[in-house]
């Protein structure tokens, strides 16, 4: 709280009181850094010295994974497989189904799923959650994980409950894959094609193709790390966003037809019902990115998609266009969570009846937002 007040007022300090300002704020910067990193360094020799003692790791998400999940896991497993002879094993386990998306990852295929797996443990040595703000949205991993001996929580989600024995929650990372690099970096586990495809693949997902706003210096320097390592920009870009399957592409058409928009039109929604993904033949994941054509809308400053579950609940994923416009409070009402521009929910309610309880919450944002202009 300290740190957020100083910052704002920061540049009126500054313009007051001049060189001497600048100098003054230069060295509290710094400070606060180094002591940001001492942190940091500490809960890595944690999470390091946990790994040296243990001989058998479970690697899980949240459920339905996406590409930061899968990057940072396989990352993960390809790195301690090769660097750490003394793990009998390294089981990498998700709830839910496998989006065919990411079916190019390297050792995608190891990856098990908890409603089929047979050869898992009763009990882990060290247990590992990687791009999961919360506990219970592991799913049916959460039981194995939360038995393990040691539990660790990595992530960057500024929603993140810190729910481990150690957390390595860097909410300045731009994707879990990034705090998976710095992590195999200060272990001084050298990179390969397989974990630098991996993590490439995390880091693009979540920063939209490297333009979003968290697209940073330090992204793009680590990414350039991640290429000299042997990750292909060019074919992770293509089977990432440039090929679709028809079904994806004709339902995505069909849901941006009846996108609705309120009044001002600062608001764009699409429903996906259950039909509507049968009529085309499609899946779930066949939705992903078409909330970011809603956002694309010049008018629009938050793109809502809301989804029925085939357990009669609304899945909703939006986004906002105004860095003034957290979302995130928003799904935080209903239980979700995310980044202030991208976050998440699963609201206990059909998609009929979701709309009335989400759009005035988002109507007040923008409001809000007007105001303060």
């Amino acid at each position: 709280m300290f740190q957020r007040g100083f910052q704002a007022s920061s540049g009126q300090f500054q313009s007051q009181f001049g060189w001497v300002a600048s100098y003054i704020w230069a060295r509290y910067n710094n400070l606060t850094q180094k002591i940001t990193i001492s942190r940091s360094l500490v809960i890595f020799q944690d999470f390091i010295t946990a790994v040296g003692e243990a001989k058998t790791m479970f690697i899980t998400a949240h459920v339905g994974p996406d590409g930061d999940t899968l990057g940072s896991m396989l990352g993960f497993k390809h790195a301690f497989e090769k660097a750490c002879p003394h793990l009998q094993r390294v089981d990498c386990v998700i709830s839910g189904k496998m989006p065919d998306v990411y079916q190019f990852l390297p050792g995608i295929k190891d990856i098990l799923r908890m409603e089929t797996a047979t050869t898992l443990l009763t009990e882990y040595d060290m247990g590992i959650s990687v791009d999961c703000g919360s506990v219970d949205r592991l799913g049916l991993a959460r039981p194995l994980f939360e038995a393990a001996k040691v539990s660790v929580n990595i992530d960057h989600h500024i929603s993140n409950d810190r729910f481990a024995a150690i957390n390595i929650v860097e909410t300045s990372a731009a994707a879990s894959a990034e705090v998976a690099f710095d992590i195999l970096q200060t272990m001084q586990i050298p990179m390969d094609a397989n974990i630098a495809t991996c993590l490439y693949t995390g880091i693009i997902t979540d920063t939209g193709g490297f333009k979003y706003s968290n697209t940073t210096a330090k992204v793009m320097e680590t990414t350039a790390k991640l290429i000299n390592s042997g990750a292909n920009p060019e074919y992770i870009f293509k089977q990432l966003y440039d090929e679709q399957p028809q079904c994806q592409v004709m339902l995505q058409a069909d849901a941006l037809l009846n996108t609705r928009f309120n009044a001002e039109k600062t608001i764009g929604w699409t429903v996906a019902s259950r039909e509507l993904l049968e009529k085309h033949g499609a899946l779930d994941e066949h939705l992903d990115g078409l909330v970011e054509s809603i956002r694309r809308i010049d008018s629009v400053l938050i793109a809502v998609v809301l989804k029925a579950t085939v357990d009669g609940q609304t899945k909703v994923s939006i986004r906002s266009d105004s860095h003034q416009i957290d979302v995130s409070a928003v799904m935080g009402v209903f239980g979700g969570g995310g980044h202030k521009m991208a976050a998440g929910c699963t609201m206990p309610m059909t998609i009929d009846e979701a709309p009335a309880k989400l759009l005035p919450l988002l109507e007040e944002r923008v409001r809000q937002m007007q105001l303060q202009a």
